[in-house]
């Protein structure tokens, strides 16, 4: 049997790729996205990309996925993959939805009727009925654990009068948050035109949503027990992170066709709080495995430190009134803080004053020692007397003014010499 000629080969296989595509279409299925490269150039350590230096590039985490980023509690960038991209971002609305929730009700034990169209919107569902009556605590619990679209509209239609009301409000506190490379247009996150977010923005609103102490409470719970239409169900949290990863906190899944398979994850340890965002990662259990890798790289880089320690002395500094008598500077406290070492190496420097008048009191400040990193203050801590010194008597200031006199005529120090020693930064 003959060969078939190679360009009559690659014209059959273009073909049927072609009607591949067509076919995943028509059925409403998107092709799934390429692999993302577990390391880019254009990645960003610390707001900067690995392609400014070889060291920040062999300092990158390992991570797969389309887009991310972390960042510290109070909103430090440690690392960002297309951080700005605007992306479907599935049921990780449900973020949002309970914020609006959370300061619209007063009283979380209020009643929601479920309205028809809350019933039937379909997808991930909690089970609930039409005319059936449950609190708003529940609802959050459903929505937030299990992922409940039937909730999320259930909650808006009660709370705004209509799903599109609700979304208004949505958007108006995404403006106030300057999360503004976000947009809603549904409360559950179903594929939508004009639904998006950036995964920086999801990172301020989900931020934002951990200061909500209930909102903080329902993400951590590992399991809510629903009272669906058929009976009182069990589910598990759609975050498995919950309870399986050390100093996990939340806070929310998400998968749709555009969005792909999604994460937004919190974490504390050791004083130390994250909060990671994944998108497009490869598969339902990838989003987590993914996660877990770029948390455990920002608590490795991003470490509360031991800076400079209470009583190390630092500095001699002069007493004025005497010849040869210089006060001790000592550290006034403990300094810590939390440092991300992929900016570099830790340095510290002592300013002290020339001299000092006597009387000088122990705890009296004479300095400041800074630690920097780059050019980034990291602590800044006073530096003090570390003993009494009392003012010369009227005798013992005859006697210093006439030695400086003749020092002056046939040489000699006027005063005790000035001395710094900057402390080693841990």
């Amino acid at each position: 049997m003959s060969r078939e000629p190679a360009p009559l080969r690659r014209r059959a296989l273009v073909l049927v790729l072609a009607l591949a595509c067509m076919l995943t279409c028509a059925l409403g299925v998107s092709p799934a996205p390429p692999a993302a490269a577990s390391v880019r150039p254009d990645d960003r350590l610390g707001g900067e990309p690995l392609s400014a230096s070889p060291a920040l590039e062999a300092s990158a985490p390992d991570v797969d996925c389309a887009a991310g980023i972390l960042v510290t509690g109070d909103g430090e960038e440690l690392w960002a993959r297309a951080a700005d991209e605007k992306r479907a971002m599935a049921s990780i609305t449900k973020i949002m939805t309970a914020v609006v929730v959370l300061e619209s009700v007063k009283d979380l034990d209020e009643t929601v009727e479920i309205a028809p169209e809350a019933a039937a919107v379909g997808e991930s569902e909690a089970g609930f009925v039409a005319g059936q009556r449950l609190g708003v605590r529940t609802l959050l619990e459903a929505m937030l654990v299990h992922s409940a679209n039937d909730a999320a509209s259930a909650l808006a239609i009660h709370v705004a009068g209509s799903e599109r009301a609700f979304v208004e409000r949505m958007n108006a506190k995404a403006a106030e948050l300057d999360a503004t490379s976000t947009h809603f247009a549904n409360v559950h996150g179903l594929d939508a035109p004009d639904h998006y977010a950036t995964a920086r923005d999801l990172a301020t609103i989900a931020r934002y949503a951990l200061s909500l102490p209930e909102f903080r409470r329902i993400v951590a719970m590992p399991a809510v027990r629903v009272p669906a239409a058929w009976g009182p169900t069990r589910y598990e949290n759609s975050n498995k992170l919950i309870g399986s990863y050390p100093g996990a906190t939340g806070v929310k899944t998400g998968w749709t066709n555009d969005a792909g398979y999604c994460l937004v994850t919190s974490a504390e340890r050791d004083g130390v709080g994250l909060v990671g965002v994944v998108l497009g990662t490869r598969s339902e259990s990838d989003r987590f495995v993914q996660a877990r890798a770029l948390l455990d790289w920002g608590f490795a880089h991003y470490r509360v430190r031991r800076l400079v320690s209470e009583g190390t002395t630092v500095a001699a500094v002069p007493v004025e009134d005497y010849l040869d008598l210089a006060v001790h500077a000592v550290v006034s406290t403990d300094a810590t803080a939390p440092v991300f070492d992929v900016r570099g190496a830790l340095e510290a420097t002592v300013s002290v004053a020339e001299s000092v008048r006597a009387p000088v009191r122990r705890g009296d400040r004479v300095g400041t020692v800074t630690v920097v990193q780059g050019d980034r203050i990291v602590a800044q801590v006073p530096v003090v007397a570390a003993q009494d010194v009392a003012a010369p008597a009227w005798h013992e200031r005859v006697v210093v003014w006439a030695m400086r006199v003749w020092r002056r005529l046939f040489g000699g120090p006027l005063m005790a010499r000035r001395q710094v020693v900057a402390p080693a930064v841990r």
